[in-house]
């Protein structure tokens, strides 16, 4: 009778979280809009054998492509094209106030008025690639189910062969004073006007977020003819701000972790194992980050492109709603060789902008591309061995080996990507 009061306890306290879980869709945030997989994502999650205790995993990621982007309509594109299809020089000096280097240039060029989609346009190419990430994590087991652990990824990001090639032509008046003006010497320009923007190749190692979770998860026997056990599982935690931060200097620069923030995760998982042969389940995690404010670079016209923007100002950033789902179904193929296919999906809804200066426009600022929805769905097949057994199960490694391909998704960057991991047991 105690156990059955025990196990109504437990699932009573998952509705509970999993309800907070829904409640915290005002405010969640995830680091970037890749396809990139983070070490406390359930793809990494090792089995567990009764004796053992602690689990030390590490996996590495490789990139097979550079990175392709998606449009905000879901077509694929040059990973510089997520968000514009080219890139505005003339809007570029427009929107800020009389008397400014920026407002004289676009007086001269008749940047307001004179923009035909030709004139003072780029069109923008250059490989953006993840090329590995490495991802390390630590589980402790306690008894009934709990855990705690801590986790942390580390990512190499570069973009390279840059190449900005003008549009404008020699027919006009205008012509010549755009080229006079802006993109004769683009480079320096763009770099005195808009505060150090760098526009050409760069790349950075480091770190994402440090994670701390805790969880419970426990398999429960079913005496059926099909169905032989369903085991629920919950997990909490809170993500440091240790990532590497977007550089709002460099083109296509991306955060390495919540940019600079404190997260909460909320997450939680069912699966249901058939005739012990065959699994499947599903899972949800949702993020909560807190807001920061730091300078950021801003739209001040409405009609900029992402990769010119010259204003830099503080700017409080109120993350959207974010989640990860991920429906999954595994065969065992032999004694502790077992595969999986599962669908990958993250989607993060529309971020708003509160800036801190009376010199801009917050409802011109929330018009840029990047702050809007996006998404990424992922095939994910994965192989995994594990040499523990019933007789000898304490400190047996275990093996992994999967592919991710990326097949649809909006404004995000994505690319086919293998990786190898191995789990320690003690």
């Amino acid at each position: 009778m105690s156990r059955v009061i025990e196990k109504g306890f437990l699932m009573k306290k998952c509705y509970r979280l999993l309800a907070c879980a829904a409640f915290l869709h005002s405010s969640v945030f995830a680091i970037a809009p890749l396809n990139v997989l983070y070490p406390q994502d359930t793809v990494f999650k090792p089995r567990k054998w009764d004796d053992q205790k602690l689990h030390v995993s590490q996996h590495i990621t490789c990139g097979l492509s550079d990175l392709h982007g998606r449009n905000g309509d879901g077509d694929k594109v040059l990973a510089t094209q997520l968000w514009d299809a080219d890139q505005n020089a003339l809007a570029m000096v427009t929107g800020f106030a009389q008397g400014t280097q920026q407002a004289n240039i676009a007086q001269q060029c008749n940047a307001v008025d004179g923009d035909d989609g030709v004139r003072g346009h780029f069109k923008l190419t250059g490989e953006f690639a993840v090329p590995f990430s490495y991802q390390a994590g630590a589980r402790y087991h306690f008894k009934k189910g709990f855990w705690i652990g801590a986790f942390i990824p580390v990512y190499k990001m570069e973009f390279k062969n840059v190449v900005w090639t003008e549009q404008t032509q020699n027919l006009t008046a205008d012509d010549l004073a755009t080229k006079t003006l802006i993109t004769n010497d683009f480079f320096a320009n763009v770099d005195r006007l808009g505060d150090g923007l760098y526009l050409r190749d760069w790349d950075k190692i480091g770190c994402g977020d440090l994670a701390f979770m805790a969880g419970w998860s426990e398999s429960y026997r079913q005496y059926k003819q099909w169905i032989k056990s369903v085991t629920p599982g919950l997990r909490v935690g809170v993500t440091l701000p240790t990532g590497v931060k977007k550089d709002e200097d460099k083109v296509m620069s991306m955060p390495f972790g919540n940019d600079g923030s404190i997260g909460v995760l909320v997450g939680g998982g069912l699966t249901i194992n058939y005739i012990n042969r065959f699994d499947f389940g599903l899972d949800l995690e949702c993020m909560h980050v807190f807001n920061n404010t730091r300078a950021r670079r801003i739209k001040v016209d409405a009609d900029q492109t992402e990769f010119l923007l010259l204003a830099k100002t503080d700017v409080q950033r109120d993350p959207g709603f974010f989640s990860r789902f991920m429906i999954f179904g595994d065969a065992k193929i032999v004694k502790g060789l077992s595969a999986r296919i599962a669908y990958h999906h993250r989607k993060r809804s529309a971020d708003t902008l509160y800036i801190k200066s009376y010199d801009y426009s917050s409802a011109i600022a929330n018009t840029a591309e990047s702050l809007k929805e996006w998404t990424t769905h992922n095939a994910l097949f994965q192989l995994t061995w594990d040499t523990a057994t019933e007789e000898t199960n304490k400190t047996r490694p275990q093996f992994t080996a999967f592919y991710m391909h990326p097949f649809n998704g909006r404004r995000s960057v994505q690319a086919k990507q293998v990786g190898i991991g191995f789990t320690l047991s003690f």
